[in-house]
């Protein structure tokens, strides 16, 4: 119901007056009443600053968002640590499986036929075999740097004599200046670097990784591998899936250098001009430097440098080592870390809503107390 104003008050309460004079002072009276522009609907107030409140109704969708990656990063990174803890237990126990293998002593000889499939149980288990390497299949990979030059691994089939299939031997690094097996038939080490006939090698059994499907496919009938496609070499050299590395030697080896004499020596004797060469020739400069070297005594535990090696042609092997990575102990405090965060956060933030929530509604009483004491 509209209520009068003060002015208006005053004009009712007038008494009324009559006569010529008592119109113009009610026609005075009138025009002196003032009307209030104020609007008389109560003005109800939003919670919040306004400009805030415009803001996220407009960032509605992308709240909804964050709120739901707040509620999801401490349980998924929870999952990742759980995770990561399995991963941990594994790789312990592949370290420790390996560390085993290798202080094991090697295997004095193995069966002539071998399973592909069991080969991952005796990885980094050391054996020996007797043999001889075919070098009509050998086969290349890289190129691969050590300590600044350019070389190749080579990887050359190893006929064994307890029969079955050869199986794949990786021999070492070598210079590319001798990838060409004419290079390593000469000097004082040829014997090392060419050994030939039956020889006895110590190496061990490698699990390499499977090709992946981002990495170049080998074109076929070619010496030169990039990656360790084991199931093509094999089916390339005619040999077993089965890849093995020999250990680090920097020593001599006399029975592969007798080997080598006596081939020479039968392959000379197959002609009387041979004979008569090898009866009557005369040192070389390059033997006489050998002779010099060795001075004239097959001693068993000499021991070169690699720099010989390189310059002969001598296969270097990689050290006995495992080459597992195991930081799967960081990654977990990581992601449990996250986790403890994360939820630290949330619950900030939850705790800050409900302390904003409490205070609005505090005001909300307040206004409705005041419209009760102003009815």
């Amino acid at each position: 119901m509209f209520k009068l104003g003060v002015s208006s008050r005053r004009i009712l309460s007038t008494p009324y007056i009559s006569g010529k004079n008592g119109g113009n002072v009610i026609r005075r009276a009138i025009r002196s009443v003032k009307t209030s522009t104020v609007d008389w609907k109560p003005i109800r107030s939003g919670k919040g600053d306004l400009t805030t409140l415009e803001h996220q109704a407009k960032t509605s969708t992308l709240r909804k968002i964050v709120l739901g990656l707040m509620l999801a990063m401490p349980v998924i990174s929870f999952g990742l640590g759980c995770w990561q803890v399995q991963r941990l237990d594994w790789k312990t126990k592949l370290i420790s499986r390996g560390e085993n293998a290798l202080a094991q002593p090697p295997i004095e000889e193995i069966p002539a036929e071998l399973d592909p499939s069991v080969i991952d149980q005796f990885e980094y288990r050391r054996f020996k075999c007797k043999g001889h390497f075919d070098y009509s299949q050998e086969i290349f990979l890289g190129p691969r740097l050590r300590d600044g030059e350019l070389g190749y691994l080579v990887i050359t089939p190893f006929v064994r004599s307890s029969g079955g299939k050869p199986i794949l031997i990786e021999r070492g690094w070598i210079h590319k200046d001798k990838v060409v097996p004419e290079t390593r038939k000469k000097g004082y080490l040829s014997h090392l670097a060419f050994p030939q006939g039956e020889i006895e090698i110590t190496a061990l059994f490698r699990s390499m990784p499977k090709k992946s499907g981002l990495q170049f496919d080998h074109k076929e009938g070619e010496r030169l591998f990039h990656v360790h496609d084991v199931p093509v070499m094999a089916e390339q050299t005619g040999s077993l899936p089965i890849y093995c590395q020999m250990i680090y030697d920097l020593t001599d080896h006399i029975d592969w250098k007798h080997n080598n004499e006596e081939i020479e020596l039968k392959s000379n004797k197959s002609s009387i001009l041979g004979f008569l060469y090898n009866t009557n020739r005369k040192h070389t400069a390059e033997e006489d430097e050998a002779d010099l070297i060795l001075d004239k005594h097959d001693d068993s535990t000499l021991v070169y440098q690699e720099l010989e090696f390189i310059a002969q042609g001598v296969p270097i092997a990689p050290l006995p080592k495992l080459k597992f990575s195991n930081n799967h102990l960081q990654y977990l405090i990581t992601w449990f870390g996250l986790s403890v965060a994360s939820t630290v956060c949330l619950v900030y933030a939850f705790w800050k809503k409900k302390q904003y929530s409490s205070a609005e509604r505090v005001i909300e009483a307040k206004r409705q107390q005041m419209k009760k004491n102003f009815r």
